[in-house]
């Protein structure tokens, strides 16, 4: 499996990513051309290697005419749609600004569709996640990992104003995300670097497996810091492991005295708050007392959230902790067409090399109440269907 890490010591940007992506040997025709493809004739791209503190990267420019343009989120899924490129490079491109759109519509308090994009509208941002797309999937990387994210510090100016680091549609798009502020006063994360780290990694909890370097690449910024080189580095692996080791919290608790109707919210704050898992058990506890043994697993990164809701919504008074690892088969999400339309699944690959492709819950529920079939018979016939071969 081909894997992708990005060292985001010194921040991310659209541009350092194309930079990288170069630097570690992409054909640089697929981007250069990228503009004539887009029906953008008055943009242009340039490549160049420059030096960053002593460290040799690619640089990346998207050159184009002054612009007072201030483009809808459908003015740019127009210019993609009606673009030269493989569908699979539009859908993911739109699924990156969908994605900004989102978190600029959270920050201003409206819809991602009334959102006016400014400086992430400008033509070298359609480049750069359009690039960024085009170079992901022609590299067939299947998982993405990331670093603790540099954000910088101090305030930044942006379109609505001057603005602590990170911006508040950057901080949106992190959420989830361990950040390190610093090591310099300046804007190190841009919101589309943000966007895209966001939409690639799917906010990964997985801890990188072991894997065999194949290619290094350094995508330069446009800032001089001193000390330190302002450039992103991707390394691209490959691994065999067979199943993916995670390392993960677990707290329990016993409980005798709490409604055990209460436990189904508690199960869904703990998951909405970033818990990988959540469970009631029943136990018989001392002086043969019927009690509740409640179990939850997570990243450590998730515990102050955690906690405060156990506190909060549990009669517990003392909680025991544990890290444990998780061994898990290999998984891949993907959208599948099936009788029922496109779906999300979810692909199981066992240690053998076979698979077995079962379809998500929701996606059956909806099926089930659109189609007025019971949800059991919605799940055996797309499970039936998903893992069915022409012999």
């Amino acid at each position: 499996m081909k894997i992708l890490y990005l060292d985001c010591f010194s921040g991310i940007s659209g541009d350092m990513l194309l930079g990288a992506f170069i630097d570690a040997g992409l054909d640089e025709r697929l981007l250069l051309d990228l503009p004539r493809k887009l029906n953008l004739p008055q943009v242009k791209l340039e490549i160049k290697k420059v030096n960053k503190a002593g460290l040799q990267a690619t640089k990346t420019d998207v050159i184009y005419p002054q612009e007072h343009v201030h483009r809808h989120l459908t003015d740019i899924e127009q210019i993609i749609d009606k673009g030269d490129i493989p569908a699979d490079v539009k859908t993911l491109a739109k699924r990156i600004f969908t994605r900004l759109a989102e978190a600029e519509a959270e920050v201003h308090g409206t819809t991602p569709y009334k959102i006016h994009f400014h400086e992430v509208g400008a033509l070298d941002a359609i480049i750069d996640i359009t690039g960024t797309a085009m170079a992901f999937l022609s590299l067939g990387i299947s998982k993405v990992y990331n670093s603790p994210i540099s954000v910088g510090g101090g305030m930044v100016q942006i379109a609505h104003g001057f603005f602590p680091v990170p911006a508040p549609a950057t901080a949106c798009l992190l959420s989830g995300f361990e950040i390190k502020h610093g090591p310099v006063n300046k804007e190190l994360v841009t919101p589309t670097g943000a966007a895209i780290l966001s939409v690639l990694t799917e906010n990964s909890e997985e801890t990188v497996p072991p894997y065999v370097i194949k290619k290094t690449g350094y995508g330069a910024g446009t800032q001089d810091l001193e000390g330190m080189p302002n450039v992103l580095r991707i390394v691209i692996g490959t691994t065999e492991e067979k199943y993916y080791v995670d390392e993960k919290v677990e707290l329990s608790f016993n409980v005798d005295d709490m409604n055990p109707q209460l436990f189904p919210n508690l199960i869904t704050l703990l998951l909405e708050a970033g818990a990988a898992d959540a469970f009631v058990t029943s136990v018989i506890m001392k002086k043969g007392r019927p009690g509740f043994l409640f179990t939850t697993i997570y990243d450590e990164k998730f515990e102050k959230k955690i906690l405060k809701i156990i506190f909060d919504e549990t009669t517990t008074i003392g909680i025991r902790k544990k890290k444990l690892n998780r061994i898990k088969l290999k998984r891949e999400l993907s959208k599948i067409t099936t009788s029922f339309g496109v779906i999300a699944v979810k692909k199981i690959i066992y240690p053998d090399g076979s698979s077995k492709t079962l379809p998500e819950y929701e996606e059956c529920k909806r099926i089930s109440v659109e189609t007025n079939q019971p949800l059991k018979i919605i799940q055996d016939k797309l499970i039936t269907e998903l893992n069915f071969e022409v012999k």
